[in-house]
């Protein structure tokens, strides 16, 4: 699968950030050179991964979303995980991440009856945990990046996975987005797209809508 494309779609409605997991700008991001802002990322570059090392970015995209305080705004409203939310040092800053947006977690307690020793767990299920909130937003760029699989890659320190190309989220992207010039979102059925499986198990988000 290759994609040289990057999509810059301002205003689109917040049914894309409630389908698919993104970074906010300013985000840093582990990479072969360093650590770089999410929104400087381009298809070629290598990000470190847990499972693969580095791997390169196939695909880059970013879209707004407006009028957060809205009801419907309100389901894409950003959630804020300040540092040392998830452990000490984990995230290091401050960050935003879509609701769906997932991190991995090795926390008996989340993990019990799993079977799993680590797995990925949606910001909006860590809401109410200490330093986890909604942000206070109007709007919001919500940026994504696309690897050849779905990956769990170093932000602000943190393991948190990469977009994941499935045929819920690519259908949002090509309707919302308007991505018409990669196959990927613009047939959405399995048709010549190769959807992703995820890098772990995925925990059921239990909760409510915060």
């Amino acid at each position: 699968m290759s994609i040289q494309t990057r999509t810059n779609h301002p205003d689109s409605g917040p049914q894309v950030a409630k389908a698919v997991t993104c970074f906010t700008p300013g985000t840093l991001i582990t990479t072969k050179g360093g650590r770089r802002a999410v929104e400087s990322l381009r298809p070629g570059d290598r990000a470190l991964t847990r499972d693969n090392g580095f791997q390169p970015v196939i695909w880059t995209g970013q879209h707004v979303c407006n009028n957060l305080n809205q009801n419907c705004g309100r389901l894409a409203t950003p959630v804020l995980i300040r540092a040392d939310a998830l452990a000490p040092g984990l995230p290091e800053r401050d960050m935003l991440v879509s609701p769906q947006h997932r991190f991995l977690t090795t926390d008996p307690a989340r993990l019990s009856g799993t079977g799993e020793s680590e797995a990925l767990i949606e910001a909006i299920a860590l809401i109410g945990a200490p330093g986890i909130e909604r942000a206070t937003c109007e709007s919001v760029t919500y940026i994504h990046i696309l690897f050849e699989q779905h990956e769990i890659i170093l932000s602000e320190n943190a393991w948190s996975e990469s977009f994941q190309l499935t045929q819920a989220n690519a259908r949002a992207l090509a309707q919302d987005c308007q991505i018409k010039a990669s196959p990927c979102f613009s047939d959405a059925d399995h048709t010549g797209v190769t959807l992703q499986c995820p890098a772990r198990t995925c925990l059921p988000n239990t909760a409510s809508a915060a």
